[in-house]
């Protein structure tokens, strides 16, 4: 057994803290308390981001290269487990970004499946993304799942023929989500009474919290078990993100980052649009809208625990809710039997050593 590991430090899951030793290879393999109350290390399971569209320059709609190097960039961050996620093109561009998709799903097992993000949104709540939106089109799914494993969709309930097309998703066992949408509550509750929905970026892109004409976020917040939220202090306040995280027992923490994430501040392009990155933001150049965002999961873990969240409760949003979407039984955790994949922390949070399946990543 001389490949076995052993880390000691602080161990955290969602639902516990304790002081002692983890013993890995590719699967944890046993975790023994310590009686101490000295420790030097902090261990939480890996990041998992379920929103991203690029970083260090590589976005996702480049094709699988761009799609590896952006998900390795992300991997040196602490997410051990990410979703490629598309923006709204044509079927065309789709169709070669993603291309030879499934080949690279089989070699890199930091990479979970593909996030398509429209194109069946409303064109009338675009964001930074561009206005090539469709109707629903059965055929543009089958014809992408031929090469590419899409696990999750962004879309707009009030688009017309989304009746079938829901039915269809369904059928597939691809997560649906409400974004990019001017729906209205009962247009939601009528979907939610019969599918197990979520929400892309929470708050984001989406009719509001009304309260004599309620849409989307009302229908999240009243009724909503799982939605994806950005906690880069820029998209959604600190009050905003307790708010949702009251209501919806599943709320996880995602990135949304672009292309411009971890590059020098300047002018990019994003979605086809002009964009800048200044400080921690970019927005489109013509109009200021926000363009998705240049964090990484461990500023958003810092970020959560700058709101005054427990450490398990920052654990719970950057992994083990996201687990839980998935219905994964071997990611998010830190449990014997659970994948090793495992994140080191100096006392101030700051990321030491990357596990993926028991391997040490270098930078």
């Amino acid at each position: 057994m001389s490949d076995i590991k052993k880390i000691t430090g602080k161990i955290v899951n969602y639902n516990s803290s304790i002081i002692g030793n983890l013993n890995f290879n590719a699967e944890i393999q046993n975790i023994e308390e310590i009686s101490s109350n000295e420790y030097d290390h902090i261990i939480i399971p890996g990041f998992i981001d379920l929103h991203c569209h690029g970083g260090n320059g590589f976005d996702v709609m480049e094709g699988i290269n761009s799609i590896e190097r952006m998900s390795n960039y992300h991997l040196n961050h602490g997410t051990t487990s990410i979703m490629p996620t598309t923006w709204t093109n044509t079927f065309e561009e789709t169709y070669k970004a993603l291309e030879g998709f499934n080949e690279i799903l089989k070699i890199n097992s930091n990479i979970l499946g593909i996030h398509l993000e429209g194109p069946f949104i409303n064109p009338n709540k675009l964001g930074a993304q561009p206005n090539f939106t469709q109707k629903p089109s059965k055929e543009f799914i089958k014809n992408i799942l031929e090469f590419a494993a899409v696990k999750i969709i962004t879309i707009a309930p009030e688009i017309e023929g989304m009746d079938k097309f829901i039915n269809f998703l369904s059928s597939l066992n691809i997560k649906i989500q409400f974004g990019h949408t001017l729906a209205d509550y009962k247009t939601c509750e009528k979907y939610m009474n019969e599918n197990e929905i979520g929400f892309t970026h929470l708050y984001n892109a989406m009719s509001g919290n009304n309260h004599r004409d309620p849409g989307v976020l009302s229908a999240a917040l009243q009724k909503g078990n799982f939605a994806e939220i950005i906690c880069d202090n820029i998209h959604v306040s600190e009050q905003s993100i307790k708010i949702a995280k009251k209501c919806i027992p599943g709320l996880y923490a995602i990135t949304d980052s672009i292309n411009a994430s971890g590059l020098n501040d300047g002018e990019y392009i994003f979605a086809k649009n002009n964009i800048v990155k200044e400080k921690k933001s970019v927005k489109i150049k013509n109009d200021n809208t926000l363009a998705g965002s240049i964090i990484t999961m461990d500023e958003t873990f810092k970020n959560l625990i700058n709101m005054n969240l427990s450490i398990q409760e920052a654990v719970e949003l950057t992994s083990y809710n996201a687990s839980r979407y998935l219905k994964s039984s071997n990611i998010g955790k830190l449990e014997k039997g659970y994948l090793s994949n495992i994140l080191v922390l100096d006392k101030e949070l700051n990321l030491i050593d990357v596990y993926l399946e028991g391997k040490k990543i270098n930078e």
